[in-house]
Protein backbone atom coordinates (compact mmCIF):
# COMPACT_ATOMS: atom_id res chain seq x y z
CA UNK A 1 0.00 0.00 0.00
CA UNK A 2 2.47 2.66 -1.16
CA UNK A 3 -0.09 5.44 -0.87
CA UNK A 4 -1.12 4.69 2.73
CA UNK A 5 0.13 7.41 5.07
CA UNK A 6 -0.75 5.40 8.19
CA UNK A 7 1.29 2.37 7.13
CA UNK A 8 4.14 4.64 6.02
CA UNK A 9 4.12 6.33 9.42
CA UNK A 10 4.13 2.97 11.24
CA UNK A 11 7.04 1.89 9.05
CA UNK A 12 8.90 5.11 9.87
CA UNK A 13 8.44 4.52 13.60
CA UNK A 14 9.66 0.93 13.27
CA UNK A 15 12.75 2.04 11.35
CA UNK A 16 13.48 4.49 14.14
CA UNK A 17 13.24 1.70 16.73
CA UNK A 18 15.50 -0.45 14.56
CA UNK A 19 18.15 2.27 14.62
CA UNK A 20 18.64 1.74 18.35
CA UNK A 21 19.78 -1.83 17.70
CA UNK A 22 22.08 -0.95 14.80
CA UNK A 23 25.65 -0.37 15.94
CA UNK A 24 27.38 -0.26 12.56
CA UNK A 25 27.31 3.12 10.83
CA UNK A 26 26.75 1.57 7.37
CA UNK A 27 23.58 -0.13 8.65
CA UNK A 28 22.29 3.16 10.04
CA UNK A 29 22.98 4.95 6.78
CA UNK A 30 21.03 2.27 4.85
CA UNK A 31 18.08 2.71 7.21
CA UNK A 32 18.42 6.49 6.79
CA UNK A 33 17.93 6.14 3.04
CA UNK A 34 14.66 4.24 3.57
CA UNK A 35 13.37 6.89 5.97
CA UNK A 36 14.40 9.66 3.61
CA UNK A 37 12.44 8.00 0.79
CA UNK A 38 9.34 7.87 3.02
CA UNK A 39 9.73 11.49 3.99
CA UNK A 40 10.15 12.59 0.38
CA UNK A 41 7.04 10.64 -0.65
CA UNK A 42 4.92 12.19 2.13
CA UNK A 43 6.39 15.69 2.16
CA UNK A 44 3.45 17.24 4.01
CA UNK A 45 3.45 14.70 6.84
CA UNK A 46 4.73 16.17 10.09
CA UNK A 47 4.54 12.76 11.79
CA UNK A 48 6.85 11.06 9.31
CA UNK A 49 9.16 14.10 9.22
CA UNK A 50 9.40 13.90 13.01
CA UNK A 51 10.45 10.23 12.92
CA UNK A 52 13.05 11.09 10.29
CA UNK A 53 14.33 13.99 12.42
CA UNK A 54 14.63 11.74 15.46
CA UNK A 55 16.48 9.17 13.37
CA UNK A 56 18.91 11.79 12.08
CA UNK A 57 19.65 12.68 15.69
CA UNK A 58 20.54 9.03 16.43
CA UNK A 59 22.65 8.89 13.26
CA UNK A 60 24.58 12.04 14.15
CA UNK A 61 25.62 10.57 17.52
CA UNK A 62 27.37 7.72 15.66
CA UNK A 63 29.03 9.96 13.08
CA UNK A 64 32.62 11.13 13.56
CA UNK A 65 33.52 12.68 10.18
CA UNK A 66 32.79 16.41 10.02
CA UNK A 67 31.45 16.23 6.44
CA UNK A 68 28.91 13.57 7.37
CA UNK A 69 27.86 15.51 10.47
CA UNK A 70 27.38 18.65 8.36
CA UNK A 71 25.31 16.68 5.84
CA UNK A 72 23.04 15.38 8.61
CA UNK A 73 22.63 18.88 10.05
CA UNK A 74 21.74 20.18 6.59
CA UNK A 75 18.96 17.58 6.26
CA UNK A 76 17.57 18.61 9.64
CA UNK A 77 17.73 22.25 8.59
CA UNK A 78 15.50 21.48 5.60
CA UNK A 79 13.01 19.65 7.83
CA UNK A 80 12.90 22.60 10.22
CA UNK A 81 12.32 25.00 7.33
CA UNK A 82 9.53 22.75 6.02
CA UNK A 83 7.84 22.66 9.44
CA UNK A 84 8.86 25.99 11.02
CA UNK A 85 6.22 25.73 13.78
CA UNK A 86 7.18 22.25 14.94
CA UNK A 87 8.55 22.41 18.48
CA UNK A 88 9.94 18.87 18.36
CA UNK A 89 11.87 19.28 15.12
CA UNK A 90 13.20 22.67 16.25
CA UNK A 91 14.48 21.10 19.46
CA UNK A 92 16.22 18.25 17.62
CA UNK A 93 17.74 20.66 15.09
CA UNK A 94 19.01 22.90 17.90
CA UNK A 95 20.53 19.91 19.68
CA UNK A 96 22.52 18.77 16.64
CA UNK A 97 23.62 22.35 15.99
CA UNK A 98 25.07 22.44 19.51
CA UNK A 99 26.99 19.25 18.68
CA UNK A 100 28.17 20.71 15.38
CA UNK A 101 29.39 23.83 17.20
CA UNK A 102 31.98 21.71 19.03
CA UNK A 103 33.48 20.59 15.72
CA UNK A 104 33.56 24.02 14.06
CA UNK A 105 36.84 25.93 14.02
CA UNK A 106 36.03 28.98 11.88
CA UNK A 107 34.72 31.96 13.84
CA UNK A 108 32.19 32.83 11.11
CA UNK A 109 30.73 29.31 11.26
CA UNK A 110 30.44 29.42 15.04
CA UNK A 111 28.77 32.82 14.96
CA UNK A 112 26.22 31.60 12.41
CA UNK A 113 25.45 28.48 14.48
CA UNK A 114 25.06 30.60 17.62
CA UNK A 115 22.69 32.96 15.81
CA UNK A 116 20.44 30.09 14.65
CA UNK A 117 20.29 28.43 18.09
CA UNK A 118 19.46 31.74 19.76
CA UNK A 119 16.67 32.40 17.28
CA UNK A 120 15.19 28.92 17.77
CA UNK A 121 15.42 29.24 21.55
CA UNK A 122 13.65 32.58 21.44
CA UNK A 123 10.83 30.99 19.44
CA UNK A 124 10.56 27.68 21.32
CA UNK A 125 11.94 28.48 24.78
CA UNK A 126 9.01 26.99 26.71
CA UNK A 127 9.23 23.67 24.92
CA UNK A 128 13.03 23.51 25.21
CA UNK A 129 12.93 24.24 28.92
CA UNK A 130 10.25 21.59 29.28
CA UNK A 131 12.61 19.04 27.77
CA UNK A 132 15.50 20.18 29.94
CA UNK A 133 13.25 19.73 32.98
CA UNK A 134 12.49 16.19 31.89
CA UNK A 135 16.16 15.51 31.32
CA UNK A 136 17.19 16.65 34.78
CA UNK A 137 14.39 14.85 36.58
CA UNK A 138 14.83 11.44 34.94
CA UNK A 139 18.50 10.98 34.10
CA UNK A 140 21.09 10.78 36.85
CA UNK A 141 23.87 10.92 34.24
CA UNK A 142 22.64 14.14 32.68
CA UNK A 143 26.14 15.33 31.72
CA UNK A 144 26.50 12.47 29.26
CA UNK A 145 23.32 13.15 27.31
CA UNK A 146 23.52 14.77 23.90
CA UNK A 147 20.74 17.17 24.83
CA UNK A 148 22.90 18.47 27.67
CA UNK A 149 25.21 20.03 25.06
CA UNK A 150 22.34 22.22 23.92
CA UNK A 151 21.39 23.04 27.50
CA UNK A 152 25.01 23.91 28.29
CA UNK A 153 25.25 26.06 25.16
CA UNK A 154 22.08 28.04 25.98
CA UNK A 155 23.18 28.39 29.58
CA UNK A 156 26.60 29.78 28.67
CA UNK A 157 25.00 32.25 26.27
CA UNK A 158 23.08 33.70 29.23
CA UNK A 159 19.66 32.88 27.78
CA UNK A 160 18.45 31.33 31.05
CA UNK A 161 19.18 34.46 33.05
CA UNK A 162 15.66 34.96 34.41
CA UNK A 163 14.78 31.31 34.97
CA UNK A 164 15.47 28.97 37.85
CA UNK A 165 18.34 27.51 35.81
CA UNK A 166 20.24 30.75 36.29
CA UNK A 167 21.89 29.24 39.36
CA UNK A 168 23.67 26.73 37.10
CA UNK A 169 25.24 29.40 34.92
CA UNK A 170 28.28 29.94 37.11
CA UNK A 171 28.65 26.19 37.67
CA UNK A 172 29.21 25.29 34.02
CA UNK A 173 31.59 28.19 33.54
CA UNK A 174 33.68 27.30 36.59
CA UNK A 175 33.78 23.52 36.30
CA UNK A 176 34.45 21.25 33.33
CA UNK A 177 31.54 19.15 32.09
CA UNK A 178 33.20 15.92 33.21
CA UNK A 179 34.37 17.20 36.62
CA UNK A 180 33.26 15.43 39.79
CA UNK A 181 32.28 18.79 41.30
CA UNK A 182 29.84 19.61 38.52
CA UNK A 183 28.36 16.10 38.50
CA UNK A 184 27.79 16.21 42.25
CA UNK A 185 26.23 19.68 42.06
CA UNK A 186 23.87 18.53 39.32
CA UNK A 187 22.91 15.46 41.40
CA UNK A 188 22.14 17.75 44.34
CA UNK A 189 20.10 19.97 42.04
CA UNK A 190 18.13 16.99 40.72
CA UNK A 191 17.28 15.74 44.22
CA UNK A 192 16.11 19.21 45.24
CA UNK A 193 13.73 19.30 42.27
CA UNK A 194 12.36 15.85 43.10
CA UNK A 195 11.72 16.96 46.68
CA UNK A 196 9.83 20.00 45.36
CA UNK A 197 7.68 17.76 43.18
CA UNK A 198 6.97 15.43 46.10
CA UNK A 199 5.79 18.40 48.16
CA UNK A 200 3.61 19.70 45.32
CA UNK A 201 -0.18 19.37 45.38
CA UNK A 202 -1.08 16.81 42.71
CA UNK A 203 -3.85 16.93 40.15
CA UNK A 204 -4.70 13.31 40.95
CA UNK A 205 -5.68 14.36 44.49
CA UNK A 206 -8.41 16.80 43.44
CA UNK A 207 -11.03 14.59 45.07
CA UNK A 208 -9.50 15.66 48.38
CA UNK A 209 -11.64 18.62 49.39
CA UNK A 210 -9.32 21.45 50.35
CA UNK A 211 -9.81 25.08 51.27
CA UNK A 212 -7.19 27.64 50.31
CA UNK A 213 -7.36 30.32 52.98
CA UNK A 214 -5.13 33.37 53.29
CA UNK A 215 -5.31 35.37 56.52
CA UNK A 216 -4.57 39.07 56.14
CA UNK A 217 -5.51 42.58 57.27
CA UNK A 218 -8.80 44.19 56.32
CA UNK A 219 -6.91 46.92 54.45
CA UNK A 220 -5.44 44.25 52.19
CA UNK A 221 -8.95 43.10 51.31
CA UNK A 222 -9.78 46.65 50.18
CA UNK A 223 -6.72 46.59 47.90
CA UNK A 224 -7.78 43.22 46.48
CA UNK A 225 -11.25 44.57 45.79
CA UNK A 226 -9.87 47.16 43.43
CA UNK A 227 -12.42 47.34 40.64
CA UNK A 228 -12.39 47.99 36.92
CA UNK A 229 -15.04 48.66 34.31
CA UNK A 230 -15.00 45.81 31.80
CA UNK A 231 -17.18 46.14 28.72
CA UNK A 232 -16.20 42.70 27.41
CA UNK A 233 -17.68 40.97 30.45
CA UNK A 234 -21.39 40.75 31.16
CA UNK A 235 -20.96 42.73 34.35
CA UNK A 236 -19.78 46.33 34.31
CA UNK A 237 -17.55 45.91 37.35
CA UNK A 238 -15.18 43.11 38.31
CA UNK A 239 -12.41 42.43 40.82
CA UNK A 240 -9.06 43.52 39.35
CA UNK A 241 -6.76 43.32 42.40
CA UNK A 242 -3.85 40.87 42.16
CA UNK A 243 -2.29 38.95 45.00
CA UNK A 244 1.40 39.40 45.70
CA UNK A 245 4.26 37.05 46.45
CA UNK A 246 6.71 38.78 48.78
CA UNK A 247 10.41 38.07 49.04
CA UNK A 248 11.25 35.14 51.33
CA UNK A 249 13.46 37.37 53.51
CA UNK A 250 10.35 38.94 55.07
CA UNK A 251 9.10 35.84 56.91
CA UNK A 252 7.99 36.55 60.50
CA UNK A 253 8.92 33.17 61.94
CA UNK A 254 12.44 33.39 63.48
CA UNK A 255 13.02 29.70 62.63
CA UNK A 256 11.92 30.17 59.01
CA UNK A 257 14.41 28.59 56.64
CA UNK A 258 16.64 27.18 59.37
CA UNK A 259 15.03 23.73 59.69
CA UNK A 260 16.40 22.53 56.35
CA UNK A 261 19.93 23.35 57.49
CA UNK A 262 19.46 21.24 60.61
CA UNK A 263 18.10 18.33 58.58
CA UNK A 264 20.98 18.35 56.09
CA UNK A 265 23.75 19.27 58.51
CA UNK A 266 24.58 22.53 56.77
CA UNK A 267 26.11 25.66 58.22
CA UNK A 268 23.55 28.30 59.11
CA UNK A 269 22.82 30.69 56.28
CA UNK A 270 23.84 34.31 56.69
CA UNK A 271 20.63 36.08 57.68
CA UNK A 272 21.67 39.11 55.57
CA UNK A 273 21.96 37.02 52.38
CA UNK A 274 19.19 38.10 49.91
CA UNK A 275 16.88 35.43 48.53
CA UNK A 276 15.67 35.30 44.92
CA UNK A 277 12.55 33.38 45.95
CA UNK A 278 9.13 34.90 46.51
CA UNK A 279 6.21 33.24 48.22
CA UNK A 280 2.63 33.46 49.46
CA UNK A 281 1.11 31.27 52.20
CA UNK A 282 -2.27 29.51 52.44
CA UNK A 283 -3.94 27.13 54.85
CA UNK A 284 -6.93 24.79 54.82
CA UNK A 285 -7.79 25.97 58.36
CA UNK A 286 -10.06 28.74 57.15
CA UNK A 287 -11.73 29.75 60.44
CA UNK A 288 -9.36 28.83 63.23
CA UNK A 289 -8.72 30.50 66.58
CA UNK A 290 -4.93 30.09 66.50
CA UNK A 291 -4.73 31.35 62.90
CA UNK A 292 -6.85 34.42 63.68
CA UNK A 293 -4.53 35.23 66.55
CA UNK A 294 -1.28 34.78 64.66
CA UNK A 295 -2.07 35.90 61.13
CA UNK A 296 -5.50 37.57 61.12
CA UNK A 297 -4.50 40.96 62.55
CA UNK A 298 -5.45 39.83 66.04
CA UNK A 299 -8.90 38.74 64.74
CA UNK A 300 -9.59 42.18 63.19
CA UNK A 301 -8.62 40.94 59.71
CA UNK A 302 -10.11 38.56 57.16
CA UNK A 303 -9.53 35.09 55.79
CA UNK A 304 -9.73 35.10 51.99
CA UNK A 305 -10.70 31.68 50.67
CA UNK A 306 -9.55 31.41 47.05
CA UNK A 307 -11.14 29.27 44.38
CA UNK A 308 -9.61 26.01 43.22
CA UNK A 309 -9.20 27.39 39.68
CA UNK A 310 -6.95 30.14 41.04
CA UNK A 311 -4.11 27.58 41.21
CA UNK A 312 -2.55 24.83 39.17
CA UNK A 313 -1.77 21.33 40.39
CA UNK A 314 1.12 19.11 39.40
CA UNK A 315 0.47 16.55 36.68
CA UNK A 316 4.12 15.51 36.14
CA UNK A 317 7.70 16.31 37.13
CA UNK A 318 7.83 18.82 34.29
CA UNK A 319 5.43 21.16 36.05
CA UNK A 320 7.86 21.86 38.89
CA UNK A 321 8.31 25.57 39.58
CA UNK A 322 7.14 27.32 36.48
CA UNK A 323 6.56 25.21 33.41
CA UNK A 324 3.29 24.13 31.82
CA UNK A 325 2.34 20.64 30.78
CA UNK A 326 3.03 19.53 27.21
CA UNK A 327 3.84 16.30 25.42
CA UNK A 328 7.49 15.59 26.21
CA UNK A 329 9.95 14.62 23.50
CA UNK A 330 12.43 12.04 24.76
CA UNK A 331 13.65 10.87 21.41
CA UNK A 332 16.76 9.12 22.72
CA UNK A 333 14.88 6.96 25.21
CA UNK A 334 14.01 3.48 23.90
CA UNK A 335 11.29 2.72 26.42
CA UNK A 336 9.57 6.03 25.78
CA UNK A 337 9.47 5.29 22.08
CA UNK A 338 8.29 1.72 22.57
CA UNK A 339 5.54 2.53 25.05
CA UNK A 340 4.48 5.97 23.88
CA UNK A 341 5.37 6.57 20.25
CA UNK A 342 4.08 3.29 18.80
CA UNK A 343 0.92 3.36 20.87
CA UNK A 344 0.13 6.98 20.08
CA UNK A 345 0.98 6.31 16.44
CA UNK A 346 -1.64 3.61 16.04
CA UNK A 347 -4.13 5.59 18.12
CA UNK A 348 -3.63 8.49 15.72
CA UNK A 349 -4.32 6.20 12.78
CA UNK A 350 -7.60 5.10 14.36
CA UNK A 351 -8.64 8.61 15.33
CA UNK A 352 -7.88 9.93 11.84
CA UNK A 353 -10.31 7.47 10.31
CA UNK A 354 -12.95 8.50 12.85
CA UNK A 355 -12.69 12.26 12.48
CA UNK A 356 -11.04 14.73 10.16
CA UNK A 357 -10.93 17.22 13.01
CA UNK A 358 -8.90 15.12 15.44
CA UNK A 359 -6.74 17.24 17.77
CA UNK A 360 -3.80 14.97 16.91
CA UNK A 361 -3.81 15.70 13.19
CA UNK A 362 -1.41 18.27 11.79
CA UNK A 363 -2.81 21.69 10.96
CA UNK A 364 -1.82 24.01 8.14
CA UNK A 365 1.12 25.39 10.11
CA UNK A 366 2.67 21.96 10.65
CA UNK A 367 2.00 21.87 14.39
CA UNK A 368 0.08 19.37 16.47
CA UNK A 369 -2.51 21.22 18.57
CA UNK A 370 -3.15 19.94 22.04
CA UNK A 371 -6.60 20.58 23.50
CA UNK A 372 -5.38 20.16 27.09
CA UNK A 373 -2.59 22.63 26.49
CA UNK A 374 -5.01 25.16 24.99
CA UNK A 375 -7.29 24.88 27.99
CA UNK A 376 -4.44 25.47 30.40
CA UNK A 377 -3.14 28.36 28.33
CA UNK A 378 -6.51 30.05 28.38
CA UNK A 379 -6.53 29.83 32.15
CA UNK A 380 -3.24 31.71 32.09
CA UNK A 381 -2.34 30.65 35.61
CA UNK A 382 0.71 28.56 36.41
CA UNK A 383 1.04 29.07 40.18
CA UNK A 384 1.53 25.68 41.79
CA UNK A 385 0.93 24.92 45.45
CA UNK A 386 3.53 23.24 47.66
CA UNK A 387 2.63 21.58 50.96
CA UNK A 388 4.82 22.42 53.94
CA UNK A 389 6.52 19.38 55.51
CA UNK A 390 6.82 19.38 59.30
CA UNK A 391 9.99 17.91 60.81
CA UNK A 392 9.67 15.77 63.92
CA UNK A 393 13.20 14.37 64.38
CA UNK A 394 16.43 15.77 62.96
CA UNK A 395 19.97 14.45 62.41
CA UNK A 396 20.51 10.67 62.35
CA UNK A 397 16.89 9.61 62.71
CA UNK A 398 15.15 11.95 60.29
CA UNK A 399 11.38 11.85 60.70
CA UNK A 400 8.62 13.94 59.14
CA UNK A 401 5.21 14.37 60.74
CA UNK A 402 2.29 13.11 58.69
CA UNK A 403 -0.59 15.59 58.38
CA UNK A 404 -3.93 15.42 56.60
CA UNK A 405 -2.31 16.90 53.48
CA UNK A 406 0.06 13.92 53.01
CA UNK A 407 -0.32 10.20 52.41
CA UNK A 408 1.97 7.87 54.36
CA UNK A 409 3.79 6.84 51.15
CA UNK A 410 4.51 10.48 50.32
CA UNK A 411 6.12 11.09 53.70
CA UNK A 412 8.25 7.95 53.29
CA UNK A 413 9.41 9.04 49.83
CA UNK A 414 10.27 12.50 51.16
CA UNK A 415 12.38 11.01 53.94
CA UNK A 416 14.17 8.82 51.39
CA UNK A 417 14.93 11.79 49.11
CA UNK A 418 16.15 13.92 52.03
CA UNK A 419 18.51 11.16 53.17
CA UNK A 420 19.86 10.82 49.60
CA UNK A 421 20.39 14.57 49.47
CA UNK A 422 22.22 14.47 52.80
CA UNK A 423 24.56 11.78 51.43
CA UNK A 424 25.37 13.91 48.37
CA UNK A 425 26.00 16.92 50.59
CA UNK A 426 28.30 14.86 52.82
CA UNK A 427 30.36 14.01 49.72
CA UNK A 428 30.41 17.67 48.73
CA UNK A 429 31.45 18.78 52.20
CA UNK A 430 34.96 17.55 51.39
CA UNK A 431 35.18 20.32 48.79
CA UNK A 432 36.10 23.42 50.75
CA UNK A 433 36.12 25.81 47.81
CA UNK A 434 33.93 28.82 48.60
CA UNK A 435 32.26 28.94 45.19
CA UNK A 436 31.27 25.29 45.46
CA UNK A 437 29.69 25.78 48.86
CA UNK A 438 27.90 28.90 47.60
CA UNK A 439 26.48 26.84 44.73
CA UNK A 440 25.07 24.33 47.22
CA UNK A 441 23.49 27.14 49.25
CA UNK A 442 21.82 28.56 46.15
CA UNK A 443 20.43 25.17 45.28
CA UNK A 444 19.07 24.45 48.76
CA UNK A 445 17.38 27.87 48.70
CA UNK A 446 14.69 26.33 46.47
CA UNK A 447 13.38 24.11 49.28
CA UNK A 448 14.47 26.19 52.26
CA UNK A 449 10.96 27.57 52.88
CA UNK A 450 9.10 24.27 52.43
CA UNK A 451 10.11 22.73 55.78
CA UNK A 452 9.06 23.79 59.27
CA UNK A 453 9.27 22.53 62.81
CA UNK A 454 6.54 20.10 63.92
CA UNK A 455 5.45 22.85 66.37
CA UNK A 456 3.70 24.55 63.42
CA UNK A 457 1.86 21.53 62.05
CA UNK A 458 -1.48 22.98 63.21
CA UNK A 459 -1.18 25.50 60.34
CA UNK A 460 -1.53 22.86 57.58
CA UNK A 461 0.26 25.35 55.35
CA UNK A 462 0.61 25.49 51.58
CA UNK A 463 2.75 27.94 49.64
CA UNK A 464 3.19 29.36 46.17
CA UNK A 465 6.85 29.75 45.23
CA UNK A 466 8.34 31.77 42.40
CA UNK A 467 11.93 32.44 41.41
CA UNK A 468 12.76 35.98 40.28
CA UNK A 469 16.39 36.84 39.67
CA UNK A 470 17.41 39.93 41.67
CA UNK A 471 18.62 41.86 38.70
CA UNK A 472 17.88 45.52 37.75
CA UNK A 473 16.67 44.35 34.34
CA UNK A 474 14.00 42.06 35.81
CA UNK A 475 10.77 44.00 35.31
CA UNK A 476 8.73 41.33 37.11
CA UNK A 477 9.93 42.56 40.50
CA UNK A 478 8.10 45.52 42.08
CA UNK A 479 8.68 47.50 45.28
CA UNK A 480 6.07 48.09 47.99
CA UNK A 481 6.89 51.24 49.99
CA UNK A 482 3.67 51.50 52.01
CA UNK A 483 5.31 50.30 55.24
CA UNK A 484 8.12 52.83 55.02
CA UNK A 485 10.66 50.17 54.02
CA UNK A 486 10.85 49.11 50.38
CA UNK A 487 9.72 45.46 50.19
CA UNK A 488 10.19 43.41 47.03
CA UNK A 489 7.27 41.49 45.58
CA UNK A 490 6.02 39.92 42.34
CA UNK A 491 2.39 39.95 41.27
CA UNK A 492 0.39 36.93 40.25
CA UNK A 493 -0.71 37.06 36.63
CA UNK A 494 -4.49 36.95 37.09
CA UNK A 495 -6.86 38.98 39.22
CA UNK A 496 -7.63 37.30 42.54
CA UNK A 497 -10.37 34.63 42.41
CA UNK A 498 -12.21 34.87 45.75
CA UNK A 499 -14.60 32.10 46.72
CA UNK A 500 -15.43 33.36 50.21
CA UNK A 501 -14.55 36.17 52.60
CA UNK A 502 -14.56 35.24 56.29
CA UNK A 503 -14.51 38.33 58.49
CA UNK A 504 -12.56 37.99 61.73
CA UNK A 505 -14.40 37.88 65.08
CA UNK A 506 -13.31 41.48 65.77
CA UNK A 507 -13.58 42.84 62.21
CA UNK A 508 -15.28 46.27 62.48
CA UNK A 509 -18.45 46.79 60.45
CA UNK A 510 -18.28 43.95 57.88
CA UNK A 511 -21.65 45.19 56.57
CA UNK A 512 -19.76 48.12 55.04
CA UNK A 513 -17.83 45.69 52.81
CA UNK A 514 -20.52 43.22 51.68
CA UNK A 515 -22.28 45.61 49.22
CA UNK A 516 -18.99 46.04 47.37
CA UNK A 517 -18.50 42.26 47.29
CA UNK A 518 -21.99 41.83 45.84
CA UNK A 519 -21.36 44.46 43.19
CA UNK A 520 -18.03 43.11 42.03
CA UNK A 521 -18.77 39.38 42.08
CA UNK A 522 -22.17 38.04 43.10
CA UNK A 523 -20.69 34.53 43.51
CA UNK A 524 -18.42 35.53 46.40
CA UNK A 525 -19.74 34.09 49.65
CA UNK A 526 -19.16 35.84 52.95
CA UNK A 527 -19.68 35.32 56.67
CA UNK A 528 -18.38 36.55 60.00
CA UNK A 529 -16.50 34.18 62.29
CA UNK A 530 -18.43 33.21 65.40
CA UNK A 531 -15.30 32.11 67.29
CA UNK A 532 -15.12 33.62 70.77
CA UNK A 533 -11.99 35.74 70.71
CA UNK A 534 -10.77 37.72 73.73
Amino acid sequence: FPESHDIAEAFARTLLLLSFEQTVLDELETTAEKLQELQQKFLESHDIALQYARFLFVLLIKQTELKKIEATVEKLEKLQQKFPKSEEIAFIYSTVLASLFEHQTELSERLQTTKIIKKLYEQFSKFMLQNFDDLFFHDDNVCYREEYKLFNFILKEGLLKNTKYAILQTWVKRYKEDSSELKNLLSIYQLVQKIKYQLGLKDEDKNQMLKFGHYTKGSTLQIMLDQEENEKKKSTFSVSGKTRLYNANYMNDPEEGIVIEKILGLDRRDILEPSSWFLMSFTNKTDDLAMWSQYGDDAKGVCLVLREEDFSRFTSFNDVSWRQEKNILEFSDKMYLLKSELNSGFEKSISRSESENSVDTVNDEGTEPNSVEKASDSKGNRDYLYRIAYVKHIKENLKLERTELFEKSEIEELEKLLNSLKEKLDIGSKVTEENYQNAISECIEEIRYLFKSVDYKYENELRILRYANLDPSNEEIKIDKTSGVGKLYVERKNSIQIEEVIFGPKFPNPEYVTPLLKLLDKDIKYKKSTIKFR
